[in-house]
């Protein structure tokens, strides 16, 4: 496992970093953005939004999307953690996932934020989906949909803000699939606004 990860880090570290695809709410691919547009590819010195050592469980009470709770919750503290600098999950064990913490930065309306995850080969004796997202004090910020089973895949996402939000806000990571399968938020970040960002 530890070495499908570092070799997903080499990935992404180095040139071949995907282009930052285009989400597509017809393709699946790359994930769906709640803000609209995708803004233009660009280089900025990301600021982290949270971080991989500092998430926590939600409790069933404070989860955003808690219609899509199984009636029995099973997620093992030995199911997820923190690896090389990015949150690891694997769903063997865990029928559920979802964990929050503290929103590190500040956020405005349009600031383009980068979303980073990757997962190794999906299982299933079914074919299922697998549903990611992220959420800002319960607003969706960001979501993607994979079919399950399906190859290995890294993806890097840019898009607009659609939410405002001081530090402090509650940010939510959800994972739910079918099958025993491995999944990494590797980042979720922010470059600011547009015309902040250089070329």
């Amino acid at each position: 496992m530890l070495l499908s990860t570092a070799a997903l880090v080499f990935t992404l570290a180095s040139g071949c970093d995907l282009g930052d695809p285009v989400d597509s709410a017809d393709s699946g691919n790359s994930g769906n953005s709640v803000g609209g547009a995708d803004s233009p590819t660009r280089d900025a010195e990301p600021r982290p939004l949270v971080y991989a050592e500092d998430w926590t469980p939600t409790a069933a009470a404070d989860d955003p999307l808690f219609e899509h709770r199984p009636s029995q919750t099973i997620c093992p503290s030995s199911a997820w953690a923190e690896e090389f600098g990015t949150l690891e999950v694997s769903t063997s064990g865990c029928n559920y996932f979802s964990v929050e913490q503290p929103l590190a930065e500040p956020l405005e309306i349009g600031d383009e934020l980068r979303v980073r995850v990757w997962w190794q080969s999906l299982i299933s004796h079914e074919p299922a989906t697998g549903h990611l997202a992220l959420l800002i004090n319960g607003a969706l910020v960001w979501e993607t949909h994979v079919e399950i089973p399906g190859a290995s895949d890294a993806r890097s996402i840019r898009f607009a803000s659609p939410v405002a939000a001081e530090p402090g806000a509650t940010v939510t990571f959800h994972l739910h699939n079918h099958g025993a399968n491995t999944w990494t938020l590797a980042e979720f970040a922010t470059l600011g606004q547009p015309d902040q960002v250089t070329q």
